[in-house]
C-alpha cells in the first residue's frame, strides 16, 4: 500500500504552527490542540465508516448526504498555493479542482479516481462539522488582534479544522484498507 500523502498524526503540530495564530496559542496547549483535533476527526471517522457499513467509494457517501461534487476541470492556484477542493457549506456543494488533483495524484503515485476518492473524505470532514460537529476551527480561540498587550476580538485556529479532516482521511483510508486485506 502507498504511503498515507496527508500529514499523519506525527506532523499534526507541524500543521498547527503553520496557522497564522499559532503565536496566539500558549504554548502548553499546542499538543492537547493537536491531539483533540486529531481524535475529533479519527471518531469521526469511525463513526460515518458504521454508518455508511465500511462503503469506501466517497462519491456515494457524499451523495447519500444530500452533497453535490463539482469535477471542475482547472489547476486552481492562488499566489503559490495550490487548492484541490472547497467545500461551500451554503450550497452543499464539493468543488474538485481536477488538473490540481491530477497533479497531487501524479506525485503521490495514485491513480485520478484515488486522489480524488481521498479528497472527497478529507472534504467530508468539514461537511460533518458544518452539519454535525461543530467547527473544529472554534474550539480553540484567541484575540483577533492583540495592541499593547492586549486582545481584542476572537478568532478561531483554522489549523484545527485541517488537523480534524487529515485524521478523518487518514482513518477512513486505513480502514477501508484494511476491511480489503
Amino acid at each position: 500500500m502507498e504511503q498515507f500523502p496527508f500529514p499523519g498524526r506525527e506532523l499534526a503540530e507541524n500543521e498547527l504552527s503553520r496557522d497564522p495564530c499559532f503565536n496566539k496559542i500558549r504554548p502548553e496547549d499546542v499538543a492537547t490542540l493537536a491531539d483533540d483535533a486529531w481524535k475529533t476527526g479519527e471518531d469521526a471517522a469511525n463513526a460515518v465508516w458504521e454508518e455508511q457499513n465500511g462503503c469506501s467509494d466517497f462519491d456515494l457517501v457524499t451523495a447519500k448526504s444530500g452533497l453535490t461534487v463539482k469535477r471542475i476541470d482547472k489547476d486552481k492556484k492562488v499566489g503559490n498555493r495550490r487548492f484541490f477542493s472547497d467545500y461551500y457549506a451554503g450550497k452543499g456543494e464539493i468543488c474538485l479542482y481536477t488538473q490540481s488533483v491530477a497533479l497531487w495524484a501524479k506525485q503521490n503515485k495514485m491513480n485520478q479516481q484515488q486522489a480524488e476518492n481521498m479528497i472527497l473524505m478529507h472534504e467530508y470532514f468539514h461537511f460533518l462539522e458544518w452539519t454535525k460537529l461543530g467547527l473544529s476551527s472554534k474550539n480553540y480561540l484567541v484575540p483577533m488582534i492583540v495592541l499593547f498587550g492586549r486582545g481584542f476580538g476572537k478568532t478561531g485556529v483554522l489549523a484545527l479544522s485541517e488537523i480534524g479532516a487529515h485524521a478523518f482521511a487518514y482513518t477512513y483510508y486505513y480502514r477501508a484498507a484494511d476491511s480489503q486485506s
